[in-house]
């Protein structure tokens, strides 16, 4: 069989906060091939990890990414967690998993590009955002910097109009959108496939989808629970 690579989503998120340098070094430990997390600015011009648009789900505070300086991000705790920094984030992961960084703003991407390159890790890293002119800004940049798109609905999609587009390598399918013809159509043109599932299937479930997305081409496999994505792959394999 072919190689099925184990993901992350926001690290291993099922055991440890998300977005967490103890979510990404579980997920290592689990075996995660690449390790997907989210990045915003700080009122002071920091880039941080965290998902949403405020901490107030995440951690013990309140108030919006934008308006808080590092310093006030700092103080908060996401469980007994801190919320890392970019480059926090990828001294974590440097030559252990790749990194796949989700772009959560448009006008991020210039410095998050800098902030790879002198950290010395674009060919370990993979950028992702649903602002499509952020992957386009990304890769005018730095054209060796992998670029990942997402599908995630069902819709007409022409896999050549998109690596020619943005240069993707990936793409980040979601398994509603994940139709035998549109993964025919990304494996032919070179790309490599994605695919993530909600942490509330059970291990059952989670084997059925991952068995039945593997026989449509997807190579990537991400959740909270890399455990559970290796394991199964185990059993695949007996």
């Amino acid at each position: 069989m072919k190689t099925i690579r184990i993901g992350a989503h926001r690290g291993a998120m099922a055991y440890q906060p998300e977005n967490t340098l103890a979510a990404f070094e579980t997920a290592i430990r689990q075996g995660a091939y690449r390790i997907e997390f989210d990045i915003r600015r700080t009122r002071d011009g920091h880039l941080v990890v965290i998902h949403d648009e405020t901490v107030d789900r995440t951690t013990d505070g309140e108030g919006r990414v934008a308006d808080l300086t590092l310093s006030e991000l700092k103080k908060l705790r996401s469980g007994n967690e801190e919320i890392p920094t970019l480059d926090e984030a990828i001294s974590c992961m440097r030559n252990r998993a790749r990194l796949l960084v989700e772009f959560k703003e448009e006008d991020i991407a210039e410095q998050a590009v800098r902030q790879v390159e002198a950290a010395g890790v674009v060919d370990q890293c993979t950028l992702s955002s649903f602002h499509e002119g952020a992957l386009l800004e990304s890769k005018t940049l730095n054209r060796e910097l992998e670029i990942a798109y997402f599908l995630v609905e069902p819709k007409p999609f022409d896999a050549a109009e998109i690596v020619e587009r943005f240069g993707a390598g990936l793409l980040i399918v979601w398994p509603v959108a994940a139709s035998s013809q549109c993964l025919a159509d990304a494996r032919a043109h070179g790309l490599d496939v994605r695919c993530g599932f909600r942490d509330s299937l059970t291990y059952e479930e989670t084997r059925e989808y991952l068995r039945s997305l593997y026989a449509l081409g997807v190579s990537e496999f991400s959740c909270g629970r890399p455990d559970w994505i290796g394991q199964i792959i185990s059993e695949l394999e007996e």
